[in-house]
């Protein structure tokens, strides 16, 4: 008798195979119920069919395993488990990009607080430009008050004399060769009914008081009054305690427009505001709204060794002390014994001698002018009438 699966001799009578221990005989017959799938394999057995290979049980797991995986997926994309969208508490409170060694956390981090930096300095530029948002025009008197602050602003925070001229040019403020002669001109209307001009003649020359430079300073084109400097013909105090500059910056601003008044920012202006001296030490800084150009401003510098035939040179020294000439006078050629037509201004259409804020260091009783001619060294007696011309900055 053989095994029907090995095929191993077996005793006769025997139930299984001592060898694979498959039922034999009567038990091979009746090991399973009949139908099961147990029952049909065993009866294959019977017949001599070959038993189905442990691959078969492969095939049953992995469809086992399908069938789980399809149901967790099934789940978790239908939130049946309540876990849809659940994130480790990390990824909350640390931005993906930090998530690495720490150099990259510190490059990261670095590359955040550059990029503030930068927001930063977008909101800036953004600032500026909206500050200096004044659309080109052909010319200064295309521009309202407001406009040209705006402009003044952007010419203030250029940096140097060199970038205020290039903001300059792009607005037509002065030629396109980037000078001034004298045409860069806005006509003003005075609270009296005085129909006069403005006219350009520097860029970033003046300390604001509150800090930085003006943009844009002004000359008028004539003068708006004729007065004395003082009521006594006395210098005593220079500029500071003149009671020409306690005019103009109280009744004199209120003869400007209103737009303009507004757009007016005070600067400092240095003087000899002693008077009488020798010493340079005289010249200390006023804050003004209002004011009238030094002896310098207009014509410097002053030289030491010519002023006077010679031997002022602390007179010289101490009018070099009181401003640097304005780019409008240097453009035009303005020295400092020599008459010059754009240094010419008129009363009632005739020309006339104006003031400078300059103290004759040299006489108790004098200050220092421009005469009819535009020749800047002038004096005057501080109780004499002569015309006011004004510079002012915004």
């Amino acid at each position: 008798m053989f095994c029907p699966k090995c095929g191993s001799e077996i005793a006769e009578g025997s139930a299984f195979c001592g060898k694979c221990g498959a039922p034999v005989g009567a038990q091979a017959a009746g090991a399973a119920p009949a139908g099961s799938a147990q029952g049909a394999a065993s009866g294959s057995a019977g017949t001599g069919a070959p038993a189905p290979k442990k691959g078969g049980a492969k095939i049953g797991v992995i469809a086992a395993v399908a069938v789980v995986a399809g149901v967790l997926i099934a789940g978790f994309a239908t939130n049946w488990f309540g876990l849809a969208g659940v994130q480790p508490k990390e990824a909350v409170e640390v931005p993906a990009a930090s998530q690495g060694t720490g150099e990259q956390q510190d490059a990261n981090a670095a590359d955040g607080q550059s990029a503030e930096t930068n927001g930063s300095a977008g909101d800036a530029q953004g600032d500026s430009q909206a500050a200096a948002g004044a659309a080109v025009k052909s010319a200064v008197e295309a521009y309202t008050w407001d406009e040209l602050s705006q402009i003044s602003a952007e010419i203030g925070a250029a940096g140097d004399e060199a970038a205020a001229i290039e903001v300059a040019k792009k607005y037509n403020l002065c030629t396109p060769e980037g000078k001034l002669d004298g045409t860069q001109v806005k006509s003003v209307t005075l609270a009296d009914g005085t129909q006069t001009t403005v006219q350009i003649v520097g860029f970033a020359h003046d300390d604001k008081t509150s800090g930085g430079k003006a943009g844009i300073t002004f000359v008028f084109g004539d003068a708006i009054i004729e007065a004395p400097m003082n009521t006594t013909d006395s210098n005593a105090g220079g500029w500071e305690a003149s009671q020409l500059r306690a005019y103009l910056n109280a009744d004199g601003m209120t003869l400007l427009p209103e737009d303009l008044q507004k757009a007016v920012a005070p600067v400092d202006k240095p003087t000899n505001n002693v008077g009488e001296t020798q010493e340079v030490s005289s010249v200390t800084t006023t804050s003004d709204s209002l004011w009238l150009f030094s002896f310098a401003e207009l014509a410097g510098p002053i030289p030491t060794t010519e002023l006077w035939g010679g031997g002022y040179e602390w007179a010289a020294d101490i009018f070099n002390a009181e401003g640097t000439r304005y780019k409008l006078f240097n453009d035009t050629g303005v020295i400092w014994n020599d008459a010059n037509s754009v240094l010419v201004k008129n009363i009632q259409g005739s020309p006339y001698n104006w003031w400078e804020r300059s103290p004759d260091p040299g006489y108790s009783d004098y200050f220092r002018g421009v005469n009819s001619d535009g020749n800047p060294d002038y004096g005057g007696s501080a109780g004499g009438s002569d015309g006011v011309v004004p510079g002012f900055c915004i």
